[in-house]
């Protein structure tokens, strides 16, 4: 807090006043109040960023729009990027690369899907097309195939066919990469219905 000799009093951040160094006894000239007061209102910008930052990564396009939408005026918006960047806290390459593994970890799908999501949060298509250099559309969708074909009343291959393709669209493939992966899953289960029906047991009429 500052207290000026006519009684009034400013509450400054502890970092405003390092920012704006004051010294005791300094006359409170307006510059001076007015540095303070731009320099505290930089602090709160941080700190909005921070807490953005506490639930989850984001992309600079993203942090631009939300400090925006704040009130923040452009030029703070703008150090406070630099600042978040210089400090590591704001890597858009790094971003991509978490954002590709998490979707990989929680909830697989396609490059197209991917590549549309990560595009939309601001992210520069060279940051985009290196964070899904290790994505394999195909082992991905048979994978996604065969963990659905376990979970669904197979039926006829038409039916299981649409319901395996439709799913594997829904995640972003392409339909020659989901009618292949259909195919292997599909392959599978005929293997592994004609090994249960070996397995049992022939019975006497």
């Amino acid at each position: 807090m500052i207290a000026l000799s006519d009684g009034r009093e400013f509450l400054v951040s502890a970092e405003a006043c390092e920012n704006v160094p004051v010294a005791a006894g300094e006359a409170a000239e307006p510059e001076l109040l007015q540095a303070l007061d731009e320099a505290d209102r930089r602090v709160g910008v941080h700190d909005a960023a921070l807490r953005l930052l506490s639930y989850r990564a984001r992309s600079e396009a993203e942090m631009r729009t939300r400090l925006a939408m704040r009130g923040v005026a452009l030029s703070a918006v703008e150090d406070e990027i630099e600042r978040l960047r210089n400090a590591g806290l704001l890597d858009d390459e790094k971003f991509a690369r978490a954002w590709v593994e998490d979707r990989k970890r929680l909830a697989p799908r396609g490059r197209r899907m991917l590549r549309y999501e990560l595009l939309g949060r601001g992210v520069e298509p060279e940051s985009v097309e290196l964070a899904m250099s290790e994505v394999d559309d195909r082992a991905t969708a048979t994978e996604l195939a065969r963990a659905r074909a376990r979970k669904i009343s197979c039926g006829d291959h038409a039916s299981f066919s649409a319901r395996i393709i439709e799913f594997l669209r829904r995640r972003g493939f392409d339909h020659e990469v989901a009618a292949e992966a259909m195919r292997l899953a599909w392959a599978e289960v005929l293997d592994d219905a004609e090994s249960a029906a070996q397995r049992t047991p022939a019975t006497n009429d």
